[in-house]
């Protein structure tokens, strides 16, 4: 993704460095917890919902020191089995067999191939929808903070 800083915006970030340190991490953090969230409100308003364990899986996270310097959160999908829902599955044929046998309340039960799911894409479109809205709502808590401190 490229990230385009406009005049306002640098002028914006010229008076946060202004502020002691610790304040503008402060922030920072609050404006990057914002923006995760917006993802994470939209993630979760389209994931598609059977027993809703997806939906209340969906989390956002601060990234782990070794794999970023800065405030670095994720919105992140706990369960396991997400990716196939967000990226679908291709159809299952039997490998060596002749029919692709299953098991189901001590029936045995053949067939000749498992259809596959189709992709839902939930965080991917949630990303999308909303990265611009994101970096406007980081500049508006930073504005908003900064006039704060201003006063």
């Amino acid at each position: 993704m490229k990230l385009v800083i406009d005049l306002d915006t640098k002028k914006l970030l010229q008076k946060l460095q202004k502020l002691p340190t610790e304040v503008q991490d402060k922030v920072v953090k609050k404006a990057v917890r914002d923006g995760a969230k917006a993802i994470q409100k939209e993630a979760k308003r389209t994931v598609p919902v059977d027993t809703g364990l997806m939906k209340k899986s969906i989390k956002v996270k601060q990234a782990k020191k070794k794999y970023s310097e800065g405030f670095l959160l994720i919105v992140k999908v706990e369960d396991k089995k997400h990716h196939l829902i967000e990226l679908g599955t291709k159809d299952r044929k039997p490998q060596k067999a002749k029919k692709l046998a299953f098991e189901v309340n001590g029936k045995m039960i053949y067939v000749d191939k498992v259809t596959g799911l189709k992709p839902t894409p939930y965080l991917g479109t949630a990303y999308e929808k909303n990265k611009d809205n994101v970096i406007k709502q980081f500049k508006a808590t930073l504005n908003n903070y900064i006039n704060k401190m201003n006063q």
